[in-house]
């Protein structure tokens, strides 16, 4: 009985061993297809998927900020509110890339054209979970705090955070992107 249960365990051993070296060899080889599809531009293909095309215009949303203004688009009169272009910022409490994010657009707007009337942030989530974002925005965008599937996200269809467009004053996406690096490559300028 004990010859049978000491062959068990080094059976069982063995075969563990054996899926560890195989796992291990299948990691290695999704690092080399992760680094060949960055490579090849995949990475930006799969991402535009979830961007929003230039050129299409938001439907309709009203919105109000944390200090009281009234940002809305309404057909045919355009984004009231706003003297010009708006960056609109998107970011989710859950979502560790908005985190990483954060202090870049922070960055990135403080230094952009038209000031803190024409940046709008809207941060979906719960409102106990919001007040680092908030805290972090505030001083370089009008805020909007709404729900996950709130009536901005759900205006600009997005489906993917963070996620950064430029509005044009008539309603049009003029740029959408999902980094500030990537805002800053296209020389997108508010």
């Amino acid at each position: 009985m004990d010859v049978v249960l000491i062959a068990a365990v080094v059976v069982v051993g063995v075969l563990g061993g054996l899926n560890l070296l195989l796992m291990l060899a299948v990691l290695r080889r999704l690092r080399e297809y992760d680094g060949r599809w960055a490579r090849s531009g995949m990475d930006d293909l799969a991402q535009r998927r979830f961007l929003p095309d230039a050129g299409t215009r938001v439907a309709d949303f009203s919105a109000t900020t944390l200090d009281g203004a009234e940002i809305a688009l309404r057909d045919p009169a355009g984004v009231s509110g706003v003297d010009g272009p708006l960056l609109v910022a998107f970011f989710a409490t859950g979502c560790p890339a908005c985190h990483d994010e954060l202090p870049r657009f922070v960055q990135y707007a403080a230094t952009a054209p038209g000031g803190r009337e024409r940046h709008l942030a809207v941060v979906s989530g719960a409102p106990d979970e919001v007040a680092d974002v908030v805290e972090a925005v505030s001083p370089v965008a009008r805020v909007v705090v709404e729900p996950d599937e709130g009536p901005v996200a759900t205006a600009f269809s997005v489906r993917r955070w963070p996620l950064f467009v430029l509005l044009g004053q008539d309603g049009t996406i003029l740029a959408g992107v999902g980094g500030v690096s990537a805002l800053e490559r296209q020389a997108v300028s508010v």
